[in-house]
């Protein structure tokens, strides 16, 4: 939230997939990313958002160099969490020469939350999810 957009590059393995259940994006720039990164943050200031407060619920590493995690984000204004329920994430993060960088993230995010919004006005012919299968519309077996 600080707007240090080189540092959250320096996270960011590229190319890197983002995604929401309604669009997905695999980023094959830097100035993609850098783009991505100003709309959210541009986004959570409209908001009069502050902080973005993550926490890890369970990490595990598939191999040496990677590692899955699943968390929680929340959103603070002026110090105070706001009411609005987290929503939850998965990252893939893959040891580089420079360290870990994050080579995907998965949001389930709700339709009308910063991150989904910012993901689905980003480009209009990025490839979308196709859709959820509950269970109820299977053939019985």
């Amino acid at each position: 939230m600080s707007g240090d957009i080189e540092r959250t590059l320096a996270w960011c393995d590229i190319p890197c997939t983002l995604e929401t259940m309604e669009r997905k994006i695999i980023v094959e720039s830097n100035e993609e990313m850098r783009a991505i990164c100003v709309a959210f943050i541009q986004r959570l200031k409209t908001q009069q958002l502050t902080h973005l407060a993550r926490r890890c619920l369970e990490a595990d590493f598939v191999d040496d160099d990677t590692l899955t995690a699943t968390y929680e984000s929340r959103y603070v204004s002026e110090g105070a969490r706001l009411a609005e329920g987290p929503y939850f994430g998965f990252v893939l993060l893959r040891r580089r020469e420079t360290g870990w960088k994050i080579s995907s993230m998965q949001f389930a995010a709700a339709a009308d939350t910063t991150v989904n919004a910012t993901l689905r006005d980003k480009d209009p012919t990025a490839e979308r999810p196709g859709p959820v299968t509950t269970g109820a519309d299977l053939p019985e077996a």
